[in-house]
């Protein structure tokens, strides 16, 4: 171990009064040190830092000069982690993607060393480099990297840097056109599915029970129950974990046969007091409404009937989208987050949606490119329903033995967890695919770095098709960060103001807590979790079910039709 040697500057006639500490280490040479050579020393100009060693202020921005924010931890700790991994899987795994891409050795050593640099630059804040790839959406890229203050990794907001740093994955793939198919994260997000096969067997074995149509008591017990099923599904996110693999886990409870089974039925319960703002219920009233609402409206009032001689008209030419003022059909769209379970979850909620004729359509909007590990893409959506109609599971599971029971008692027969109805739901689930009742939707903007207070100025064409909705389901972190413009509010603001003017149509978001930012919550609650766990925003054990139910209402658009422009084709294109 080198030790330190120090030499003091006395202050000298008409010099500035000072001491000054030269510190050298043994295994410097002195002799090649400035202050050797050119008869130093030298006083050391300390730069100011950009970084801050507190956790994010109040109604700023999240980003990673805060040195005790996440949003630090993760540039500086968890995206490294996943960049790495991405190289260890190309490394070890060369030959079956080789075989799968057509790609050669040299297309995998230049990615490799893309992301190498990628990796790079973000450790040592690098200004952000600019997109190479020649496409419209690139170049929308360099001209937002090139608009911001400060275009480095950790000096940007958070979620700016993030979403770069997966277009900037993206883009190794596009410069080598034998990878340009390749999702770096398709071994994951396999193997979580596979999982996640029980609790989705499980869920698929209830859901049976809910679908056929019921009274409205019921009805809304089981929409809440559903929601909730969505809400803890977010836990399992990749990105989180750093691509390592999460189980879903029952809590406090002691380990028996029985709860040997992770039943995401009985997770609600466990959990029930994990959810620290629960608008589930008022999801379930006002959906209802809103879209009976909107079907009248389709309706429209009663024709009148033809005139002696006059020949029935018929029906009119369909309006061109640009000039809805009533959407088409009682929509429901849900903005999607993880693949596997959580896909999973979110298909059951839209499937009881449709079934229980509360909507006509649900609409999955995913991401356009693989993207935060497992959020989902188009491929991950049909991955997901084609696994589940060949999936093969099968496991009895032995009852808790009973501490009072006699000889002469009858014992109870094991609990079987199968596929069998995980299969049938995936098979009406190919049908709704086909019929059009889940449409997948993947616009860009859901990979752009901005947040949804801006759609409206950055893609109005997608702001105007959200207000189709009856409703919009945001889903994960992401989401909710982006909902909240990425900025540090009070944690008591209410829902409604945190999303700072963004009402497409109603808003409802379950997310499981990962970043620190959240709103809603009650006096003192925010400061009583801290004091139990400083780390609780982290680490997704809390959940929140929040809606606003105010929006802005479908006008005739001020824009020409996305698809036509402004000549009118007469068709229905929403």
């Amino acid at each position: 171990m080198s030790t330190t040697s120090t030499k003091r500057l006395s202050e000298t006639p008409g010099s500035q009064a000072s001491s000054v500490n030269i510190v050298k280490t043994d295994d410097d040479d002195y002799s090649t040190t400035p202050e050797f050579i050119y008869g130093g020393p030298f006083i050391k100009v300390e730069k100011p830092s950009p970084f801050i060693n507190t956790a994010t202020p109040i109604n700023l921005q999240l980003q990673g000069t805060f040195k005790k924010s996440f949003a630090y931890y993760s540039l500086k700790e968890r995206m490294p982690v996943i960049l790495t991994k991405v190289i260890d899987y190309l490394s070890r795994e060369s030959s079956k993607i080789k075989g799968s891409c057509g790609a050669s050795d040299e297309d995998i050593r230049n990615y490799i060393q893309y992301i190498t640099k990628l990796k790079n630059d973000l450790v040592t804040n690098k200004p952000y480099d600019l997109l190479k790839v020649d496409t419209p959406e690139a170049k929308r890229w360099n001209e937002w990297i090139s608009a911001v203050d400060s275009p480095s990794y950790f000096l940007n907001t958070w979620v700016f840097t993030e979403c770069y740093v997966y277009r900037r994955l993206r883009e190794g793939c596009e410069l080598n056109k034998t990878l340009e198919k390749f999702d770096p994260f398709d071994e994951q997000k396999a193997q979580s599915f596979n999982n996640s096969l029980e609790p989705m067997c499980i869920v698929a074995e209830k859901l049976a029970t809910m679908l056929p149509p019921s009274d409205k008591d019921k009805r809304k017990a089981d929409f809440i129950t559903l929601l909730k099923i969505c809400l803890w599904s977010n836990k399992c996110d990749l990105s989180l974990s750093m691509g390592e693999q999460v189980k879903l886990q029952n809590e406090g409870v002691k380990k028996s046969p029985s709860r040997d089974v992770i039943d995401p039925f009985q997770m609600i319960l466990d959990l029930k007091d994990k959810i620290l703002v629960d608008d589930s219920a008022k999801i379930a009233d006002q959906v209802v409404v809103r879209a009976e609402n909107i079907a009248k409206a389709i309706e429209g009032p009663p024709e009148a009937p033809a005139g002696e001689g006059e020949a029935p008209e018929g029906p009119p030419p369909p309006p061109c989208p640009s000039k809805f003022t009533v959407p088409q059909s009682v929509m429901f769209d849900i903005v999607c987050d993880n693949a596997g379970y959580e896909l999973f979850t979110d298909l059951c909620l839209a499937h009881f949606l449709i079934s229980q004729k509360i909507v006509q359509k649900v609409r999955f909007h995913v991401k356009k490119i693989p993207w935060f590990v497992s959020d989902v893409t188009p491929v991950d959506f049909q991955y997901v329903i084609s696994s589940c109609a060949k999936s093969s599971y099968r496991r009895e599971v032995p009852p808790d033995p009973k501490p009072d029971a006699s000889e002469d008692s009858v014992e109870e027969p094991p609990r079987v967890v199968s596929s069998d109805s995980l299969q049938q739901l995936a098979s009406a689930w190919e049908g709704f695919v086909q019929d059009g009742s889940f449409v997948v939707m993947c616009d860009d903007f859901w990979t752009s770095p901005h947040v949804y207070k801006d759609m409206k100025r950055y893609d109005p064409d997608l702001y105007r098709q959200l207000q189709f909705a009856a409703c919009v389901l945001f889903k994960g972190d992401l989401n909710y960060r982006k909902l909240l413009g990425e900025r540090n509010c009070n944690p008591t603001l209410g829902f409604e103001p945190a999303l700072q003017g963004f009402l497409p149509a109603p808003i409802a978001a379950c997310r499981t807590v990962k970043a620190d930012l959240i709103c809603g919550l009650p006096k003192g609650k925010w400061e009583q979790l801290n004091k139990v766990d400083e780390k609780w925003m982290e680490k997704g054990d809390y959940g929140v079910i929040q809606f606003c139910g105010k929006c802005e209402p479908l006008k005739v658009s001020d824009r020409p039709c996305p698809m036509y422009g402004d000549t009118c084709r007469g068709l229905v294109c929403s």
